[in-house]
């Protein structure tokens, strides 16, 4: 009895122990871009809720403030965490940019993330938490949805175990910036749990806390708007449970009779039910301060086209989430089934469908089309996704995170039917079979995760017709100072890639590796054909400001012209300039503004013009504030504030 009692906590360990090595992992593939470019731009609550302007590669369609306050909450907690005990190194590189120490010629390129480890492993950890939670929600969810069934309670646990080890969420677990997927799942299923504890026995407080965690999956990730029709399908298609009375002996709870919940008999509880979820879903709207959602650029392709994407998604999505091998975190049209199995995955779908509809109108038992309906509404979002261009590839793994769930009900209640003498049911042995099958792979899979070379090397390999993952893997090598490679990944990228904004990074990228080489002529060539593919990619201006200001220390340093080190000084403070007016929280961009006005000053104080030396002076102590305002933690923070204080003393001198 004490070890049934108990039983719950075994899906909760293996959700642990499948990402056990999570913690050690690296920041991977966007998660620079999130940390580096982005959170610096957040300085107080109201900016999560409200996103200031110009914030670097910031899309308005997203509005996920309450993944943003994880993040700072992650920040702020494990800042002070000693990291020694985790036998992890202090720093982590977080992508490819030139810095101060390059145009000095020395071996280090890489932006040290201003995260330390123990705050990279809080956020890894922080991520398999929620994805424990997520589980334990999951087991509450099919314990209420499973009560009525024989074996009811070894049909919870079983889909709790099936979604804690379900390979399919590794990109959602083991990459922090795939977070909102956990969150958006961490507070949809127990709002769905709530509701029916309204419907059941009437507690006002639980249709309020459901209607307040509906609200924060969707300020977590869109997808949660799928409780708009998972609520209401879930209150109609499962019946409720009426407590009788104490001194029964014989059971404490049973059914009511077949449809005993009718809408009819229920227009209050309905109507009441309805009001919520309308008004969290219009306060949302109305917080998003945008048109509310996505759709994506016109496409200008036959209205078939968009029936054949329809179908591919459809059918991708269908396999994965039963039989996730191979896996990719690059998916795009070629990856999908062929059309023997797509038509064979329709058919099992449909078959499926047509059960659980029979199922509901013969036994008045919808749990398997509830199951179906799960997994079509929260995947809904990204099914558009894919038939409209709202992303850069059209399908992707963390977008079944949430509707896995479905699956995970749906091998649960076959779990649930009666036993056949003494030996347990083939499905139950079954579901265990594939809970060790998944179990593994979400650990192989999760290793693969752990760092940059090993996930874009078993990208490349998987993909090595698209740009994209040479593109990273060429800045993976880039960082590790392997200029061969990377110079082959990056012109690799360059045949597969097929967008100018791909091409044009992977262009300065190699313009990036000449100018290390001290190549300066192949740097300006490779700078000027990324332009030429994106005149709009900040950081290609800002690569040629730190090209031009090490020209002009050369030039000093060779005794030239004072005129000649303005001028190049002067070409490297527009290219900073124009970094910054396409990302104004480029901080190294800023760093580089303001050493060039504070070297121009010196110059233009040397040739005795005090006039312009003030002006110049008093620009750059202008950008040093503005970036200390910007990002306190500027890994050239001593630097730039042995700057602040020499410009600060110097006008005070020349005042005098």
């Amino acid at each position: 009895a004490t070890m049934k009692r108990w039983a719950w906590v075994i899906p909760l360990l293996l959700a642990l122990v499948v990402y056990t090595p999570a913690p050690w992992s690296e920041l991977v593939w966007d998660d620079p871009i999130v940390f580096e470019r982005q959170m610096v731009a957040f300085d107080s609550v109201e900016d999560v809720f409200f996103p200031p302007e110009g914030i670097s590669q910031w899309s308005t369609d997203y509005y996920r403030p309450i993944t943003l306050l994880s993040y700072i909450l992650d920040m702020r907690l494990y800042s002070n965490v000693q990291a020694s005990w985790l036998r992890l190194p202090g720093t982590k590189t977080t992508g490819v940019y030139l810095s101060e120490e390059q145009a000095n010629g020395s071996n280090s390129f890489a932006v040290t993330s201003s995260l330390n480890a123990a705050q990279i492993a809080g956020l890894h950890f922080s991520n398999v938490l929620y994805h424990v939670l997520t589980t334990f929600f999951i087991w509450l969810l099919a314990r209420r949805l499973f009560q009525h069934l024989p074996n009811g309670a070894t049909g919870a646990l079983m889909a709790a175990a099936i979604f804690a080890v379900h390979p399919i969420h590794t990109e959602s677990v083991n990459w922090i910036a795939g977070r909102s997927d956990l969150l958006a799942a961490m507070f949809l299923v127990p709002s769905v749990t709530l509701a029916l504890l309204w419907r059941d026995i009437g507690a006002k407080w639980a249709l309020a806390l459901a209607g307040v965690l509906y609200l924060l999956a969707l300020m977590s990730k869109e997808v949660a708007i799928a409780a708009l029709v998972i609520v209401p399908a879930v209150l109609f298609l499962t019946p409720p449970v009426r407590q009788i009375q104490a001194d029964d002996p014989a059971q404490d709870k049973r059914v009511q009779p077949p449809l005993a919940f009718a809408f009819r008999a229920n227009i209050r509880l309905w109507l009441t039910t309805a009001v919520v979820l309308i008004a969290v879903t219009g306060f949302y709207l109305v917080l998003r301060h945008t048109d509310g959602v996505a759709y994506g650029m016109p496409l200008d392709v036959p209205w078939l086209n968009y029936v054949s994407r329809l179908e591919k998604s459809v059918a991708y999505y269908l396999v994965k989430v039963l039989v996730p091998w191979p896996q990719s975190n690059h998916v795009a049209w070629d990856s999908s089934p062929g059309a023997l199995v797509t038509n064979g995955v329709f058919m099992v779908a449909v078959g499926l469908l047509g059960l659980g509809i029979w199922l509901w109108r013969q036994r008045r038992d919808g749990l398997v089309l509830l199951a179906m309906i799960w997994f079509g509404a929260t995947l809904a979002p990204s099914i558009a996704v894919a038939i409209r261009h709202i992303a850069g590839t059209p399908l992707a793994e963390r977008y079944l995170y949430l509707p896995s769930a479905g699956l995970a009900l749906l091998l649960g209640i076959a779990c649930c039917q009666p036993y056949r003498g003494k030996w347990l049911k083939p499905a139950q042995w079954g579901v265990v079979l594939l809970v060790i099958a998944y179990a593994g792979a979400t650990i192989e899979r999760g290793i693969v995760w752990s760092n940059n070379l090993q996930l874009w090397t078993d990208t490349t390999e998987k993909v090595p017709g698209h740009g994209d993952p040479w593109n990273q893997l060429g800045i993976t090598y880039l960082e590790k100072r392997d200029y061969p490679n990377a110079l082959k990944s990056f012109r690799r990228a360059i045949d597969g890639l097929t967008g100018a904004t791909g091409r044009s990074y992977a262009k300065h990228n190699i313009a990036l590796i000449y100018q290390l080489q001290n190549d300066l002529e192949n740097a300006k060539k490779y700078f000027s054909a990324a332009l030429d593919e994106n005149v709009d990619n900040p950081e290609v201006h800002y690569g040629l400001g730190v090209l031009y200001k090490t020209e002009a220390k050369s030039i000093k340093l060779d005794n030239g012209r004072p005129d000649q080190v303005i001028e190049r000084l002067g070409m490297a403070a527009t290219q900073f300039e124009l970094a910054i007016s396409l990302n104004p929280y480029h901080t190294l961009a800023r760093w580089g503004l303001g050493s060039v006005l504070a070297l121009q000053g010196e110059s233009y104080e040397i040739k005795g013009d005090m006039q312009r030396t003030v002006a110049h002076y008093r620009s750059a102590l202008t950008e040093i504030n503005t970036l200390i305002a910007q990002d306190p933690s500027y890994e050239f923070r001593t630097e730039v504030l042995n700057t602040r204080a020499g410009l600060t003393a110097a006008l005070r001198r020349l005042d005098k």
